[in-house]
């Protein structure tokens, strides 16, 4: 734990800003937080997206198997277009031009 002596007082490092500094008085106290995502955690979300695809696919298997393909239809063409929707939102330059005042002045 970084200890500031102008201060008196320790610091929890996800406390203190990117620049190890102290909050309260800007004297260098520390090294910068860790701020990695660490590799677990992207190994349970890719487990997770392989397991709600698989689930996702036996729900539209459910759905043919009992004369319900309109609805299976239905369902893929939304996930289309949500996932569609995501991707340009995503991608989408966020300059665009949109809050320009009407030209160059």
């Amino acid at each position: 734990m970084p200890w500031c002596e102008d201060c008196s007082k320790f610091w929890n490092p996800n406390s203190m800003p990117p620049d190890g500094t102290c909050p309260t008085c800007g004297e260098l106290i520390g090294e910068p937080p860790d701020s990695k995502v660490p590799w677990h955690f992207w190994l349970l979300i890719g487990a997770l997206v392989i397991y709600l695809g698989y689930r996702m696919v036996q729900g539209f298997e459910w759905l043919v198997h009992n004369d319900h393909t309109s609805w299976a239809v239905l369902a893929g063409i939304g996930l289309v277009i949500l996932v569609a929707s995501a991707a340009a939102w995503n991608w989408w330059p966020a300059g665009d031009g949109a809050d320009d005042a009407g030209g160059a002045a």
